[in-house]
C-alpha cells in the first residue's frame, strides 16, 4: 500500500527567530501529543529542514480531524508516495485511480516542485511528461494550465515521487499555550468563541469557577491542557506559573485575585478586558461555529471579505 503522509503549513510560525520558532514547535508537540489520545491515533512529527511532517498508521479520516484542531497550522496537505518517478505511465495511472472523475471530460494542470538534484528531470519537464502520460492514460482529460478543474500537484524527489491528494485548510494563529495565560467565565457559546479566538492567537483558556463544564470541554478539543497554567523563569532563576494577563466574560476587578501575581514580581502588567466578538454579525458568529464544531470540513474564514461586501439597498456613490 502506498505511504500516506502529512505535511505541515505553520504560516506566522515561520517568521519568528530560531528560539521563538523552537519554543512554538516545542508547544506543537505537547498539543499534538495530548491529541493522540483524544482522537485515538498515533501522531509522530518531525521537523525537517524543508518542511514539517506528520506519520501516522491511523484511518486517514481520524489523523485529519485531530490535525484540524492544531493551533498554528495554516493548511494541511495529504501527500501520497506513488514510487518511481520514472515509470511515468505507472504513475499517471495511480493518480487517476484514486481520482473520482476518471473518463469524464475535464481539464487539467501538472504542478511539479523538485527537491534537491533529479537526475535527468527539471520540474517544467517532468510536469510536462507526466501531463503527457496522464492524456495517454485517459483521453477524456484537456490541459488548462491556469485554471483547471483538477490540479495535480506533485513532489519530485530522487527515487520518488508523491502527489498531493488533498489539502485542508488549518484554524491558522499560533500552538496553544505560547502566548501566555488569559481568565475565563464560560457562561455560553458566545463565551466560549470568544475563548477560542483567543485561542487562535496562541493563549491558553483557564476557565474560572462557576464555568459551564461541557462548554469547556468542547474547547478542549483544541487544547487538551486548557485550565492547566504555563511556567516561565522568573529573574532569579525560579519556574513558576506565569500570572494571568487578561480575561474574558468577568470583570478586570473579578479577575485580579484570580490573576495568579507574584507578590514578589518586579513588574506587573495591568489586566486586559478581551471582548473578540465584538462588532461581529450573527451570520459571521454562526460561520465560525461551525467551523470550531467541524474543522476539518469547514476553513475558518469562509467569506474572509464579505464585510467589504455592498449592503442591499445601498448605493456605493458618495453622498454629497
Amino acid at each position: 500500500m502506498a505511504e500516506v503522509h502529512w505535511v505541515l503549513r505553520l504560516g506566522e510560525v515561520t517568521l519568528k527567530s530560531k528560539p521563538v520558532r523552537r519554543l512554538f514547535q516545542n508547544a506543537m508537540r505537547r498539543s499534538m501529543s495530548k491529541a493522540e489520545g483524544r482522537w485515538g491515533v498515533q501522531l509522530k512529527l518531525s521537523f525537517g529542514r524543508d518542511r514539517v511532517v506528520v506519520r501516522s498508521d491511523g484511518p486517514v479520516e481520524r489523523v485529519e480531524q485531530a490535525l484540524a484542531h492544531q493551533l498554528g497550522l495554516v493548511a494541511v496537505d495529504r501527500v501520497r508516495k506513488l514510487g518511481d518517478p520514472n515509470d511515468l505511465p505507472a504513475v499517471a495511472h495511480a493518480i487517476l485511480d484514486r481520482h473520482d472523475g476518471r473518463g469524464q471530460p475535464r481539464s487539467f494542470g501538472v504542478r511539479c516542485r523538485r527537491t534537491g538534484e533529479v537526475e535527468g528531470w527539471s520540474s517544467p519537464d517532468y510536469a510536462a511528461a507526466l501531463g503527457a502520460a496522464l492524456i495517454e492514460a485517459d483521453s477524456s482529460l484537456s490541459v488548462n494550465l491556469k485554471h483547471p478543474d483538477w490540479p495535480v500537484n506533485v513532489i519530485l524527489r530522487e527515487g520518488s515521487l508523491e502527489v498531493v491528494e488533498h489539502r485542508m485548510m488549518g484554524p491558522g494563529g499560533l500552538p496553544a499555550g505560547a502566548q501566555g495565560d488569559v481568565l475565563a467565565k464560560v457562561d455560553d457559546e458566545r463565551d466560549m468563541l470568544s475563548s477560542f479566538l483567543i485561542m487562535r492567537r496562541g493563549c491558553r483558556i483557564i476557565p474560572i469557577e462557576g464555568s459551564n463544564e461541557a462548554l469547556v470541554e468542547r474547547l478542549r478539543a483544541w487544547d487538551a491542557n486548557i485550565g492547566r497554567r504555563s511556567r516561565h523563569h522568573t529573574h532569579d532563576g525560579h519556574n513558576e506559573d506565569r500570572p494571568s494577563w487578561g480575561c474574558i466574560g468577568l470583570r478586570v476587578e473579578e479577575a485580579e485575585p484570580l490573576a495568579g501575581r507574584q507578590e514578589s514580581a518586579v513588574k506587573t502588567t495591568p489586566l486586559a478586558t478581551l471582548d473578540p466578538l465584538l462588532g461581529w454579525s450573527d451570520e459571521e458568529v454562526g460561520a465560525l461555529m461551525r467551523h470550531f464544531d467541524a474543522p476539518w470540513r469547514i476553513p475558518p474564514d469562509p467569506n474572509a471579505h464579505g464585510w467589504m461586501a455592498t449592503v442591499a439597498g445601498e448605493s456605493t456613490e458618495a453622498v454629497a
